[in-house]
């Protein structure tokens, strides 16, 4: 087996430390250059324009009218999360998008207070 011996004085350890100990500034070294590429490489959160304005959280509306219903589709971001179809005879019902991921549940009234709209998605992939 071959090994390298760097003399205790050169090291800068003392002899009674295990070898594991005596070479911890090799396994030092790459992790603290690891981490420092990361605190290099953020972003200044003061250069991000933060700002939401009422334009931005307000909902588009598009209306459609046809012979016999009108439908009104809810959106904000482009996302559509809720459509109102109102029947020329009837009430109303409504097409909400519960979770986000586009797919319309049927109501039948108002679309009630357990939806959370508008609704966000953080990340996808």
């Amino acid at each position: 087996m071959f090994r390298i011996w760097l003399p205790v004085k050169l090291a800068g350890l003392s002899s009674s430390e295990s070898p594991i100990m005596r070479y911890r500034w090799l396994i030092a070294t790459p992790i603290l250059a690891f981490f420092h590429s990361f605190s290099s490489a953020q972003i200044a959160v003061g250069d991000l324009d933060l700002r939401v304005t009422q334009a931005d959280i307000r909902p588009a509306i598009t209306v459609q009218e046809f012979d016999n219903r009108t439908v009104e589709k809810y959106s904000v971001n482009n996302n559509t999360y809720m459509i109102k179809i109102t029947p020329v005879v009837g009430p109303p019902y409504y097409l909400v998008d519960e979770d986000g991921s586009g797919e319309m549940a049927w109501r039948r009234g108002t679309p009630g207070a357990e939806n959370n709209v508008p609704q966000w998605a953080l990340f996808r992939w």
